[in-house]
C-alpha cells in the first residue's frame, strides 16, 4: 500500500492528537511572544531599528542609531515590526508578532502544496513536521529577517511548481515574481539566489531546463518584479549615498567569500569552518532532519519509498533541491549562522510527509519538540539569560520618558537603547564622566562590574547603587 492510501486510512487517534499538537505548538509560541525580553544582539537591534523608524517617521532608511543608516538589510522586516508598534504599542509581543504571522503563512503554503500533491492527511502531516521542527518554531517568534525570508522563499517555490505543473502563467507565474520581490525587500539578492540554485539544480537533474524557463511569464513578471523593488533601492541610495556599494558588494560578496570579513559596519563576523552549515541543518531541522536522512539511506539501499502514486513526476527531486539550496550556497561561506538553513524547511516538511508513513511515533517526535520549546520558554521567563538583555537592569517600565539622563559606560547594548526608548547614551571618556560627577546634574550610569571596581573611588562619593545584574550595575548619581 502506498503512502496515499496509508495516510488516507490513518487512524482517528493519531490524526486527532496530531492536530492537537500542531495547535498546541502554535498557541504556545504565540503566548510566549511577550513572555521574555528582546535579547542582544539580533532581536534588540532589529526591535530598536523598528522603534526608531516609528519615532522618526523615516520609512525609507532603517537606522542603526539616530541618523546612522543601516545598510545591512532591506527594510521589509523593519516595516512590519514598526507597523505593529504603531498598532499595538512598543513591546516585545508587538515586535515579534509580524514574524509569527509570516510563519503561519509559511504553514498555509506548505499545507496547500502537500495537499495538491497528495491528500489532506498528508498535508496535515506536513504541518506537524514543520511546526515541530525546532529551528522553525523558534525562528517564527524572533525579531529577525529569517521568518519573513522563509515565507517569501516558500511562496516562490510553491507558486513556481504550480505554474510549471498546472501551466498557469497568469496567476501562479506572477505570484512567483511577487515572491521574488518580497525576498529582495526582506534579505536582498541572496533571496533570489536561493531560488535560482533550487530551480537550476532541479531542472538540470530532471532534464527539463528549457520547459522550466518557458513556464514563467518573463516579460510581465520581470516588469512586476522591478516595479515592486527598484523604487526602494533607488530611493535608499539617493537618501544615503553608498548604500548600494556596501549592500551589494560588501554584504553579498565579501561577507560570503572572506572569512572574518572586517568590513562589517554593524557587528562582528561569524567565522565558522567551511561546511558547518550541514551540521547546523541537522540540529535546527531536528527531529525531522534525521528522518529525512533515513529516507535517503533507504533510497540508496534500493528500498522502495511509500510515496504517492499520484505525486507528479520529479517532485522529490524538486523538494530535495529546494531543501538543500541554502546548504549548497553556504557550504563555502566564511560567515554563517545556524538560522541560515531555514529557507529549506518547508521542502523538508513536504518531502518527509509524502515519502514516509505517518505513525504514532511521528506524533511522539512532535511532542518532544513541544516539550523542548516549553522548557526553553520557562528558562527564558526565569531570567536566567539576564546578561543578554538590559531590561533586567533598567526595569520593564522604563519605556516612558525619564527625568534623568541615562549613560552606559564604554558599551551600550541595543536592548539598553530599546528599553530606554532611545535615551541611553554611550559614555567612554573618563574626563567627561568626571565632569558629570562634579556637576549638579542628576544622572544614571550603567557600568560593568570590573569597570565599577576600577572607578570605585570616583563614583562612590556621589553615586549609589540602584540595581544590579550579572553583567552591570546601575548607579544613581548626584
Amino acid at each position: 500500500m502506498d503512502n496515499l492510501d496509508k495516510n488516507s486510512q490513518l487512524s482517528t487517534p493519531i490524526l486527532y492528537w496530531a492536530v492537537i499538537l500542531i495547535l498546541s505548538l502554535i498557541a504556545l509560541r504565540l503566548v510566549s511572544l511577550g513572555l521574555y525580553p528582546l535579547y542582544d544582539t539580533t532581536e534588540a537591534r532589529y526591535g530598536e531599528m523598528a522603534r526608531i523608524m516609528l519615532e522618526t517617521n523615516n520609512w525609507i532608511t532603517p537606522q542603526f542609531d539616530y541618523n546612522i543608516p543601516f545598510w545591512g538589510k532591506p527594510p521589509l522586516q523593519t516595516w512590519i515590526s514598526a507597523l505593529s508598534f504603531s498598532w499595538l504599542g512598543v513591546n516585545e509581543f508587538s515586535a515579534r508578532l509580524p514574524h509569527f504571522i509570516c510563519g503561519l503563512i509559511t504553514c498555509v503554503l506548505t499545507f496547500s502544496l502537500t495537499k495538491s500533491l497528495t491528500n489532506k492527511h498528508s498535508a496535515i502531516f506536513s504541518l506537524l513536521i514543520i511546526t515541530s521542527s525546532l529551528g522553525f518554531i523558534l525562528a517564527i517568534g524572533m525579531v529577525m529577517t529569517d521568518s519573513a525570508l522563509l515565507m517569501a522563499n516558500t511562496m516562490a517555490m510553491v507558486t513556481f511548481w504550480q505554474c510549471y505543473s498546472k501551466k498557469d502563467k497568469i496567476f501562479f507565474g506572477h505570484l512567483f515574481f511577487i515572491a521574488l520581490a518580497l525576498g529582495m525587500l526582506i534579505k536582498g539578492p541572496v533571496a533570489v539566489v536561493f531560488i535560482i540554485i533550487s530551480l537550476v539544480c532541479w531542472s538540470i537533474w530532471q532534464k527539463c531546463f528549457y520547459h522550466a524557463i518557458k513556464a514563467l511569464p518573463w516579460i510581465s513578471g520581470m516588469l512586476l518584479f522591478l516595479i515592486l523593488t527598484l523604487p526602494w533601492y533607488i530611493w535608499a541610495e539617493i537618501r544615503t549615498p553608498g548604500f548600494l556599494e556596501y549592500f551589494i558588494f560588501g554584504e553579498h560578496i565579501q561577507r560570503f567569500l572572506v572569512s572574518g570579513w572586517q568590513g562589517d559596519l554593524y557587528g562582528t563576523a561569524h567565522v565558522k569552518p567551511r561546511g558547518m552549515i550541514w551540521l547546523y541543518w541537522l540540529v535546527c531541522a531536528s527531529p525531522w532532519s534525521f528522518i529525512a536522512l533515513g529516507l535517503l539511506v533507504k533510497k540508496y539501499r534500493g528500498i522502495k519509498l511509500p510515496h504517492s502514486k499520484g505525486t507528479i513526476k520529479g517532485v522529490n527531486k524538486y523538494l530535495i533541491c529546494w531543501m538543500i539550496s541554502p546548504l549548497l550556497l553556504f557550504t563555502f561561506a566564511g560567515n554563517i549562522l545556524p538560522i541560515y538553513v531555514l529557507p529549506g524547511f518547508s521542502a523538508l516538511a513536504v518531502l518527509v510527509a509524502i515519502n514516509s508513513q505517518w505513525k504514532k511515533s511521528s506524533n511522539y517526535l512532535a511532542l518532544a519538540s513541544f516539550c523542548i520549546l516549553a522548557i526553553m520558554i520557562i528558562i527564558l521567563r526565569t531570567g536566567v539569560m539576564n546578561k543578554k538583555s538590559e531590561v533586567y537592569l533598567l526595569g520593564e517600565n522604563r519605556s516612558f520618558s525619564q527625568s534623568t539622563q541615562l549613560y552606559y559606560w564604554k558599551k551600550r547594548p541595543f536592548s539598553a537603547q530599546f528599553y530606554s526608548k532611545g535615551q541611553a547614551q554611550l559614555l567612554d571618556d573618563k574626563e567627561k564622566l568626571r565632569t558629570l560627577l562634579t556637576s549638579n546634574e542628576a544622572f544614571s550610569i550603567a557600568i560593568k562590574h570590573n569597570d565599577f571596581e576600577t572607578l570605585n573611588n570616583m563614583l562612590t562619593p556621589v553615586c549609589s547603587i540602584d540595581n544590579r545584574t550579572e553583567a552591570r550595575i546601575l548607579l544613581q548619581c548626584n
